[in-house]
């Protein structure tokens, strides 16, 4: 995502969700009040229960790897359908979230499943058999909504990130895990086109498929040296603003994919205007057809930028939202990296944007890398949720480039992405990877760097000489 501090964006809506939205693997299956009974295979509500004699009994089990969730989506009768692939596993059990999501029925090849429904919590928990890969299918209802946290019919858009996949699918937000998806959109109006993957064939975080309707033009700009096909989808009366933001996006994934390794999502990619109400709100790592803001179409920055999740964030995950940073800020840096090579400078605009978090009078400066934790913050509640791992991020590379070579900067991100692509990693560990590839003097200024721009609130720069008028 790319973050602007401008008037204060739209997100800031859904701070006031976090109270009462929690991730499923934070419950302590104690058995909450929200859970009821209902018959087999009947309409459960959003609590029910049901499942078939002879089969393993409903429990929790938040370890099961998800490997794969095929998305049927009805937007016209609001349901859907969730085939999901588990992998092999000893246990006898499988917990997703499902936020508000009504279940209808969980079955499998030989019938019904045990489960049961914590609405309270947001948990389905189901019995499954232990042994090999088992293939479950959930069906469900899913409810409107207007607050960035599924989808929105309104403004035909689903936003899930960063932990509100469960208003939409049954899923596990946790940033590390990784899925394979495929998608079929139905229940499209008349004379609107749906935008959305029908494969993400890489693992990929659970925010990341997304869905778009409107009524889009699409813009084919061209294709790399490597065979990808990008474009661009804009809402109308919005060309002359997109033909201006996606001037260079060709070019832009190009060089990401020539100097960091293969695109893994696809082999057609680009941008789609997100109506998110009009305001310069930046965009959303939704690979292979990320979102951007309709009124940021027009900048080649957020364009790119959102295009650099392909490699960071979203091909190389996040193992916890302490590193934010190893995604946002490795993006940011990119980005602009990018768009140098094509005669774009928009570090005057970084400057800006750092001055701001930078000023004590502001009140937003935080610690870009608090990672003696893991997962334990609340994201969206933290102070780490603003533009301090974007613009710190980014000019900790920038500086890093300096004291050890753009090029061996480029080499250790590039091979720490083909090392670690579909995987997800911390922070961390690309730091000690960048300085195993340089020599001692390199690796000392580097981890000087690290404490400075990264585990410091105080900024390592005098703000009266940025964002020069």
């Amino acid at each position: 995502m790319r973050h602007l501090q401008l008037a204060g964006w739209a997100f800031a809506s859904t701070l006031s969700f976090l109270a009462v939205a929690a991730c499923g693997g934070d419950d302590d299956g104690s058995g909450a009040s929200g859970t009821t009974t209902s018959s087999t295979g009947g309409s459960g509500g959003s609590g029910g229960q049901g499942g078939a004699d002879g089969r393993p009994p409903a429990g929790q089990d938040w370890t099961r790897d998800i490997l794969t969730t095929d998305l049927q989506i009805n937007l016209d009768g609001l349901s859907g359908r969730a085939t999901i692939t588990l992998a092999p596993s000893d246990s006898q059990a499988a917990s997703f979230e499902i936020g508000d999501l009504e279940i209808v029925s969980v079955h499998d090849a030989e019938g019904d499943l045990n489960h049961a429904v914590d609405a309270d919590a947001g948990r389905l928990d189901v019995g499954v058999p232990a042994g090999g890969e088992v293939t479950l299918v959930v069906e469900y209802g899913f409810q409107p909504h207007e607050d960035f946290d599924g989808w929105t019919p309104d403004t035909g858009v689903s936003f899930l990130w960063p932990y509100f996949c469960g208003n939409l699918f049954p899923c596990k937000s946790d940033p590390s895990d990784g899925v394979r998806f495929t998608m079929n959109v139905t229940g499209i109006p008349d004379g609107a086109t749906a935008v959305y993957p029908a494969t993400i064939p890489a693992d990929a975080p659970s925010y990341m498929p997304a869905i778009a309707v409107a009524s889009f033009t699409k813009i084919d700009l061209g294709t790399t040296t490597a065979g990808t096909d990008v474009h661009a989808w804009h809402l109308p009366g919005e060309e002359t603003q997109t033909l201006e933001g996606v001037a260079h996006l060709v070019d832009v994934v190009e060089f990401f994919e020539e100097t960091y390794g293969p695109y893994t999502f696809g082999s057609s990619v680009g941008s789609v205007s997100a109506n998110w109400g009009g305001g310069d709100f930046g965009g959303m790592e939704h690979h292979p057809f990320w979102h951007v803001s309709s009124g940021s179409m027009y900048s080649e920055e957020v364009h790119a930028h959102e295009a650099a999740h392909g490699w960071f964030g979203n091909g190389v995950r996040i193992s916890c939202w302490e590193d934010f940073v190893l995604s946002e800020g490795t993006v940011t840096y990119m980005a602009a990296h990018a768009l140098d090579q094509v005669g774009v400078d928009v570090w005057a605009d970084y400057e800006c944007e750092l001055q701001y978090y930078c000023d004590p009078a502001n009140d937003e400066n935080t610690i870009a890398l608090p990672d003696s934790s893991c997962n334990e913050i609340d994201l969206l509640s933290h102070p780490l949720w603003s533009g301090v791992p974007y613009y710190k991020g980014a000019f900790f590379f920038r500086e890093v480039a300096q004291a050890i070579g753009v090029n061996v900067l480029d080499q250790a991100l590039g091979s720490f992405y083909l090392a670690q692509v579909g995987q997800d990693a911390r922070m961390v560990a690309l730091l000690d990877h960048i300085k195993s590839m340089t020599d001692a003097a390199g690796a000392t200024a580097v981890d000087q760097l690290v404490e400075t721009w990264l585990r410091s609130e105080v900024c390592p720069i005098d703000i009266t000489t940025l964002c020069a008028q």
